[in-house]
Parts: structure tokens; sequence; C-alpha cells
């Protein structure tokens, strides 16, 4: 994804943070399952998560779980589900 004004990311360890323009973001969650962020079509209000199409497994696939938090939190996870063959 090419553009003029990428995303800007904070990336944080052990309370150090890191900076750095990036045009998409990749995250590996502890499940095993990465997903991607890039703006969106509206570049100044959206953010697009996006999970790899393709399954580890046959007969899988990957989600997104929203959570309501409290205030103006959710979490956002993905999970591997298996499709019901029958």
């Amino acid at each position: 994804m090419n553009s003029t004004r990428p995303l800007r990311v904070q990336a944080v360890c052990d309370g150090i943070s890191t900076g750095l323009a990036a045009d998409e973001v990749w995250i590996t969650l502890p499940n095993g399952i990465m997903f991607r962020l890039w703006p969106g079509h509206e570049r100044e209000k959206c953010i697009v998560a996006e999970l790899p199409f393709e399954a580890d497994e046959p007969g899988s696939c990957s989600v997104f779980v929203l959570k309501p938090g409290g205030a103006n939190l959710f979490r956002l996870n993905a999970e591997r589900h298996l499709l019901d063959a029958g």
C-alpha cells in the first residue's frame, strides 16, 4: 500500500517506546493468528483490520471477535474455528 501520509505507530516493550511510520501494521497474536491494520478508503477516519484469507488447517477459518469493554474500549481478538463438515 502506497501512501503520502503513513500511519504513525508506537511500539512499546518493557516501557520503552519506539515510533515509526508504516503503510500497514502486521500483528501476530499469541494464538499464532496474524492480522494486519491499514488505512481504509477514508484515510483520516478509519483503520481496516484484515485477517489472512488462507487457513492454516483445511476446514478452518479465522474470525474477529469484538467484546465491549469499559467506557470507549473494546477488545479485538482473532480466533480460528473449524467449519462443520456435516
